[in-house]
């Protein structure tokens, strides 16, 4: 248990998006609009994005307050400086303001510091913080001229945390945070984004980063002795272990040492294919806990496949779950769709979609695509199917949390489906599948053409009423059965495809794009 001796449900991170909206910001508008959308939710705490690229849109002394020196800004840039300095006019800031609410609705707070934003931008944009601009010898390219697209050029503006100032510098704004304001702790969110020592040196430098938590973690004790109240520690790292070490960071010393309160394992880019069980196993013995992250850009929104990321994270022992790009949901869906991913015994019942992950917003043409490519691992799907001589076309696993077996002996089992999604085929193309060492009946397949739909945010950016969901087609041509159990079973499943007949007029490679299985409960 961490040192509050608090255990949270769910975790929901803020980007910030409200210090941009109409002039003037005012404290009822932000619990309408925000903190008071969580009353009565799952979610236990409430983390507040600060800023980024390190300009913040808060009252601190340390740091660059977004906008500072600029007399051109547009529109939506000015709007945001105004709320600002509105705000600390009259309210003393946002971290003040948030903190009272925060109490107010009886949730807890912890701001999120962004520990090394990648975003493109050019180094004039306001965004873009003069930390950065003054001093290129403090990133990672050191200010050279790297030619790209590359991983190297994609991660060269961001920051060096091989350079002491660097370390000093996002320290000290931490320890601002926590010791300013009624904090319940930090985050330090190291998924935005994932790349903090050039590439040969992150392994090798992943002890200056250790000795940077240790010191946050040192400060935090001792302001929280003066204060009267334990502060939690929560970092958000990439999805495996192994590339968190990869990249710099020692996770499992931190976790071994309790020098965190809790990890965040991955991004939520891959919820059904990250080992937050070796986080967990990792955990084992110590006060830290474990949460598993679900990201609504994924996209993750259709509440079937969150149920079934979120059944397979309580199977693996997390403790709670950790929310990101879900705060602009109205008040409803954050109390009853939450309230069922974490009700473990209502959630095993409950009808889910099963999915294969992809790499997500992983988009190796610009520089927020390289840094998550730097650390969230390749995945499964999406492949070619090509003819083979003995084996299948490809083999896929996919773990199953539900206890089909169970549900089966007690009559509650419903249908089960297995899906393919397949791009670019033919009439001609076929494909014969094995579940678990059983063949599936081809001639029982059923075969349509763009039926599949991918719950995605809608397009309306307004400031005053919460985000709005829409269905997007994802084109191509379903292969789809009805299976039982068994073949399919709980826990780990393997799945065979082959490419048995090829379209002799299909010019396009065959992409098997995913793969789908649902299970429903009578």
């Amino acid at each position: 248990m961490p040192r509050s001796g608090k255990t949270r449900r769910i975790l929901c991170n803020d980007d910030g998006w409200i210090i941009n909206t109409p002039h003037p910001l005012t404290p009822e508008f932000m619990w309408e609009h925000m903190v008071g959308t969580y009353v009565d939710t799952p979610i236990d705490g409430f983390l507040w994005s600060v800023g980024g690229h390190d300009t913040y849109s808060y009252e601190t002394d340390i740091g660059e307050r977004f906008g500072e020196g600029y007399d051109n800004l547009d529109e939506s840039q000015q709007r945001s400086v105004d709320n600002l300095n509105y705000l600390m006019e009259h309210h003393g800031g946002p971290m003040e303001v948030i903190a009272g609410l925060c109490r107010r609705a009886g949730v807890e707070f912890f701001p999120s510091v962004r520990m090394n934003e990648h975003y493109d931008m050019p180094e004039s944009a306001p965004q873009y913080s003069h930390f950065r601009r003054d001093n290129p010898e403090y990133l990672i390219g050191k200010g050279e001229d790297i030619p790209g697209p590359t991983l190297e050029w994609g991660i060269r503006t961001g920051l060096d945390y091989a350079v002491p100032a660097v370390r000093s510098y996002m320290a000290s704004i931490a320890v601002e945070l926590v010791s300013r304001w009624d904090v319940d702790g930090i985050e330090l969110d190291y998924m935005r984004h994932p790349a903090y020592f050039r590439i040969e040196e992150g392994y090798p430098n992943r002890y200056l980063m250790t000795d940077f938590i240790a010191y946050i973690r040192q400060q935090m004790d001792e302001i929280g002795e003066a204060k009267g109240k334990d502060l939690d520690l929560i970092v958000r790292v990439p999805p495996t272990l192994r590339d968190c070490a990869r990249v710099g960071l020692d996770v499992e010393t931190w976790i071994r040492e309790e020098l965190v309160d809790i990890v965040i394992a991955g991004g939520g880019f891959i919820p059904f294919e990250t080992p937050v069980d070796e986080f967990v196993e990792a955990a084992e013995g110590t006060s830290v806990e474990i949460y598993g992250c679900l990201e609504a850009l994924r996209p993750n929104l259709n509440e079937l496949s969150m149920r079934a990321a979120a059944a397979l994270y309580h199977e693996q022992g997390v403790s709670g779950l950790y929310l990101f790009n879900y705060f602009r949901l109205p008040h409803e869906w954050k109390r009853d769709t939450l309230g069922r991913l974490v009700d473990g015994d209502a959630l095993s019942r409950l009808d889910k979609r099963y999915e294969f992950d992809k790499r997500g917003r992983v988009r190796p043409t610009n520089q927020l695509g390289f840094s998550f490519q730097n650390a969230i691992p390749l995945t499964q799907l999406p492949t070619a199917l090509e003819p083979t001589v003995i084996g299948p076309s490809t083999l896929l696993t996919m773990s199953i949390a539900d206890d089909l077996e169970g549900a089966k002996a007690q009559g509650a089992l419903g249908e089960c489906t297995i899906g393919f999604r397949l791009e670019n085929a033919g009439a001609g193309d076929t494909i014969n599948v094995k579940v678990n060492g059983s063949a599936l009946d081809a001639n029982a397949a059923r075969r349509s053409t763009d039926t599949w739909r991918r719950t995605v945010y809608a397009p309306n950016r307004g400031h005053d009423s919460p985000m709005e969901t829409t269905d997007d087609l994802e084109p191509g041509t379903v292969i789809e059965w009805t299976v039982d159990t068994p073949p399919l079973q709980s826990g780990g499943n393997e799945i065979a495809v082959w490419l048995t007949e090829t379209d002799s007029g299909r010019d396009e490679p065959l992409i098997l794009a995913d793969v789908r299985v649902s299970v429903t409960y009578r």
